[in-house]
Protein backbone atom coordinates (compact mmCIF):
# COMPACT_ATOMS: atom_id res chain seq x y z
CA UNK A 1 0.00 0.00 0.00
CA UNK A 2 1.16 3.30 -1.16
CA UNK A 3 2.42 5.58 1.83
CA UNK A 4 -0.07 8.28 2.68
CA UNK A 5 1.64 11.91 2.64
CA UNK A 6 -0.87 14.52 1.61
CA UNK A 7 -4.64 14.20 2.92
CA UNK A 8 -7.21 16.73 2.39
CA UNK A 9 -9.83 17.03 5.14
CA UNK A 10 -13.41 18.15 3.80
CA UNK A 11 -15.30 19.28 7.05
CA UNK A 12 -13.65 20.26 10.12
CA UNK A 13 -15.85 20.01 12.67
CA UNK A 14 -15.46 17.40 16.00
CA UNK A 15 -14.24 14.31 13.44
CA UNK A 16 -12.93 16.09 10.70
CA UNK A 17 -10.48 18.38 13.00
CA UNK A 18 -9.57 15.81 15.58
CA UNK A 19 -8.52 13.88 11.76
CA UNK A 20 -6.68 16.81 10.79
CA UNK A 21 -4.80 17.24 13.75
CA UNK A 22 -3.72 13.12 14.28
CA UNK A 23 -2.69 13.54 10.66
CA UNK A 24 -0.23 16.45 11.41
CA UNK A 25 0.93 15.19 14.45
CA UNK A 26 2.16 12.11 12.77
CA UNK A 27 3.80 14.15 9.63
CA UNK A 28 1.13 13.87 7.23
CA UNK A 29 0.80 17.68 5.27
CA UNK A 30 -3.00 18.12 5.76
CA UNK A 31 -5.57 20.55 3.68
CA UNK A 32 -8.15 21.03 5.74
CA UNK A 33 -11.56 23.03 3.99
CA UNK A 34 -14.48 24.20 6.09
CA UNK A 35 -17.32 26.75 5.18
CA UNK A 36 -16.57 28.41 8.86
CA UNK A 37 -14.18 30.64 8.78
CA UNK A 38 -13.64 30.50 12.48
CA UNK A 39 -12.71 26.73 12.42
CA UNK A 40 -10.32 27.26 9.95
CA UNK A 41 -8.81 30.43 11.62
CA UNK A 42 -8.57 27.72 14.73
CA UNK A 43 -6.99 25.35 12.22
CA UNK A 44 -4.46 27.24 9.98
CA UNK A 45 -1.42 27.31 12.60
CA UNK A 46 -1.47 23.29 12.84
CA UNK A 47 -1.69 21.89 9.41
CA UNK A 48 -0.28 22.29 6.13
CA UNK A 49 -2.88 24.67 4.05
CA UNK A 50 -5.79 25.76 5.63
CA UNK A 51 -8.91 27.39 3.69
CA UNK A 52 -12.22 28.39 4.11
CA UNK A 53 -14.74 27.17 1.08
CA UNK A 54 -17.50 25.66 -0.30
CA UNK A 55 -16.94 21.79 -0.16
CA UNK A 56 -19.37 20.89 -2.17
CA UNK A 57 -18.18 22.82 -5.51
CA UNK A 58 -15.79 20.38 -7.54
CA UNK A 59 -14.19 23.33 -9.03
CA UNK A 60 -13.32 24.96 -5.62
CA UNK A 61 -12.02 21.57 -4.51
CA UNK A 62 -9.78 21.72 -7.70
CA UNK A 63 -8.60 25.11 -7.66
CA UNK A 64 -7.32 24.37 -4.15
CA UNK A 65 -5.47 21.43 -5.24
CA UNK A 66 -6.88 18.42 -3.55
CA UNK A 67 -6.74 16.07 -6.68
CA UNK A 68 -3.17 15.69 -5.85
CA UNK A 69 -3.75 14.11 -2.16
CA UNK A 70 -3.23 10.29 -2.12
CA UNK A 71 -6.67 10.58 0.27
CA UNK A 72 -9.54 12.84 1.50
CA UNK A 73 -11.50 12.39 4.87
CA UNK A 74 -14.93 14.14 4.37
CA UNK A 75 -16.22 14.81 7.93
CA UNK A 76 -19.38 16.33 6.72
CA UNK A 77 -21.72 13.97 8.21
CA UNK A 78 -24.32 15.86 9.72
CA UNK A 79 -24.97 16.92 6.38
CA UNK A 80 -25.79 14.17 4.12
CA UNK A 81 -26.56 16.02 0.72
CA UNK A 82 -23.03 18.09 1.27
CA UNK A 83 -20.90 14.94 2.26
CA UNK A 84 -22.45 13.58 -0.73
CA UNK A 85 -21.35 16.25 -3.48
CA UNK A 86 -17.66 16.04 -1.89
CA UNK A 87 -17.32 12.78 -2.36
CA UNK A 88 -18.87 12.98 -5.96
CA UNK A 89 -16.39 15.76 -6.56
CA UNK A 90 -13.36 13.77 -4.42
CA UNK A 91 -14.25 10.88 -6.80
CA UNK A 92 -14.10 13.18 -10.10
CA UNK A 93 -10.89 14.92 -9.53
CA UNK A 94 -9.20 11.29 -9.09
CA UNK A 95 -8.29 10.74 -4.83
CA UNK A 96 -7.16 7.14 -5.01
CA UNK A 97 -8.69 6.90 -1.24
CA UNK A 98 -12.18 8.66 0.08
CA UNK A 99 -12.77 8.23 3.36
CA UNK A 100 -16.54 9.73 4.13
CA UNK A 101 -18.91 10.12 7.54
CA UNK A 102 -21.83 8.98 7.31
CA UNK A 103 -25.22 9.71 9.99
CA UNK A 104 -26.27 6.38 9.69
CA UNK A 105 -25.74 3.44 7.13
CA UNK A 106 -28.72 4.50 5.12
CA UNK A 107 -26.27 7.52 3.83
CA UNK A 108 -23.47 5.11 3.83
CA UNK A 109 -24.74 2.76 1.47
CA UNK A 110 -24.83 5.91 -0.85
CA UNK A 111 -21.57 7.31 -0.37
CA UNK A 112 -19.98 3.82 -0.76
CA UNK A 113 -21.71 3.17 -3.97
CA UNK A 114 -21.19 7.10 -5.90
CA UNK A 115 -17.41 5.97 -4.61
CA UNK A 116 -16.25 6.01 -0.92
CA UNK A 117 -13.29 4.00 -0.55
CA UNK A 118 -14.53 3.85 3.45
CA UNK A 119 -17.35 5.14 5.64
CA UNK A 120 -17.36 5.69 9.21
CA UNK A 121 -20.59 5.57 11.14
CA UNK A 122 -19.61 7.57 14.58
CA UNK A 123 -23.42 7.42 15.65
CA UNK A 124 -23.92 3.71 14.25
CA UNK A 125 -26.10 2.66 17.20
CA UNK A 126 -28.39 5.64 16.53
CA UNK A 127 -28.15 4.75 12.77
CA UNK A 128 -31.54 4.03 10.84
CA UNK A 129 -32.28 3.05 7.35
CA UNK A 130 -35.21 3.53 5.83
CA UNK A 131 -36.37 1.51 2.70
CA UNK A 132 -40.47 2.46 1.48
CA UNK A 133 -42.40 0.03 -0.40
CA UNK A 134 -44.08 2.78 -2.81
CA UNK A 135 -47.03 2.99 -4.97
CA UNK A 136 -44.82 2.36 -8.50
CA UNK A 137 -43.31 -0.81 -9.06
CA UNK A 138 -40.77 1.29 -10.78
CA UNK A 139 -39.62 2.52 -7.20
CA UNK A 140 -37.74 0.33 -5.18
CA UNK A 141 -35.89 2.42 -2.58
CA UNK A 142 -36.06 6.06 -0.76
CA UNK A 143 -32.82 6.85 1.30
CA UNK A 144 -33.86 9.58 3.81
CA UNK A 145 -30.88 12.04 4.25
CA UNK A 146 -32.64 14.80 6.01
CA UNK A 147 -35.99 16.23 6.90
CA UNK A 148 -36.34 17.76 3.56
CA UNK A 149 -33.89 15.95 1.24
CA UNK A 150 -33.53 12.39 0.11
CA UNK A 151 -31.91 9.90 -3.07
CA UNK A 152 -34.32 7.90 -4.65
CA UNK A 153 -33.02 4.50 -6.36
CA UNK A 154 -35.35 4.01 -9.36
CA UNK A 155 -35.61 1.34 -12.45
CA UNK A 156 -35.67 3.23 -15.50
CA UNK A 157 -38.76 3.67 -17.00
CA UNK A 158 -39.45 2.43 -20.35
CA UNK A 159 -40.19 6.18 -22.06
CA UNK A 160 -36.92 6.93 -20.76
CA UNK A 161 -34.99 3.85 -22.22
CA UNK A 162 -32.63 4.88 -25.50
CA UNK A 163 -32.68 8.51 -24.47
CA UNK A 164 -29.72 10.31 -22.80
CA UNK A 165 -30.00 12.14 -19.76
CA UNK A 166 -29.05 15.84 -21.73
CA UNK A 167 -31.92 14.86 -24.13
CA UNK A 168 -34.33 13.92 -20.72
CA UNK A 169 -33.99 16.90 -19.04
CA UNK A 170 -34.08 15.43 -15.81
CA UNK A 171 -33.00 18.43 -13.59
CA UNK A 172 -34.04 21.44 -15.38
CA UNK A 173 -37.83 19.43 -15.55
CA UNK A 174 -37.67 17.85 -11.89
CA UNK A 175 -35.03 19.93 -10.27
CA UNK A 176 -33.24 16.58 -9.49
CA UNK A 177 -29.81 15.45 -9.94
CA UNK A 178 -28.95 11.48 -11.33
CA UNK A 179 -25.48 11.16 -9.16
CA UNK A 180 -24.92 7.50 -10.75
CA UNK A 181 -26.38 4.35 -12.47
CA UNK A 182 -25.92 0.91 -12.43
CA UNK A 183 -25.63 -0.86 -15.06
CA UNK A 184 -25.88 -5.23 -15.10
CA UNK A 185 -24.47 -4.44 -11.37
CA UNK A 186 -22.00 -2.07 -12.52
CA UNK A 187 -21.93 1.31 -10.98
CA UNK A 188 -21.38 4.29 -13.15
CA UNK A 189 -19.92 7.13 -11.28
CA UNK A 190 -21.32 10.55 -11.85
CA UNK A 191 -22.89 9.95 -15.06
CA UNK A 192 -22.49 12.42 -18.26
CA UNK A 193 -25.18 13.89 -19.91
CA UNK A 194 -24.82 12.40 -23.52
CA UNK A 195 -25.03 9.00 -21.22
CA UNK A 196 -27.65 6.75 -23.08
CA UNK A 197 -30.32 4.85 -20.81
CA UNK A 198 -30.68 1.32 -20.88
CA UNK A 199 -33.15 -0.70 -19.77
CA UNK A 200 -32.83 -2.29 -15.97
CA UNK A 201 -30.80 0.46 -15.22
CA UNK A 202 -30.95 2.03 -11.90
CA UNK A 203 -31.00 5.69 -11.40
CA UNK A 204 -30.04 7.18 -7.98
CA UNK A 205 -31.99 10.43 -8.18
CA UNK A 206 -30.70 13.25 -5.46
CA UNK A 207 -32.98 16.14 -4.60
CA UNK A 208 -35.39 18.06 -2.01
CA UNK A 209 -38.74 15.53 -1.19
CA UNK A 210 -40.80 17.43 -3.38
CA UNK A 211 -38.97 17.56 -6.58
CA UNK A 212 -38.26 13.62 -6.16
CA UNK A 213 -42.44 13.27 -5.46
CA UNK A 214 -42.87 15.24 -8.56
CA UNK A 215 -40.68 12.49 -10.54
CA UNK A 216 -42.45 9.86 -8.55
CA UNK A 217 -45.23 11.18 -10.01
CA UNK A 218 -44.26 11.63 -13.35
CA UNK A 219 -43.18 7.67 -13.36
CA UNK A 220 -46.45 6.57 -12.53
CA UNK A 221 -48.22 7.72 -15.26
Amino acid sequence: MKKIKDVAVIGCGRFGYQVAMTLTQVGVDVIAIDEQEEIINKLSNDVTYAVCADVTQENVLAEIGIGNCDAAVIGIGDRSEAAIMATLACKELGIPMIIAKAKNESVAKVLRKIGATQVVIPERDQATKLALSLVSNKMSEIIELSSSHSVMDVTCPASWVGKSLKELEIRPKYGVTIIGIIRKGQPMISPHADDVLEERDHLFALGDNKALTRLSKEMRE
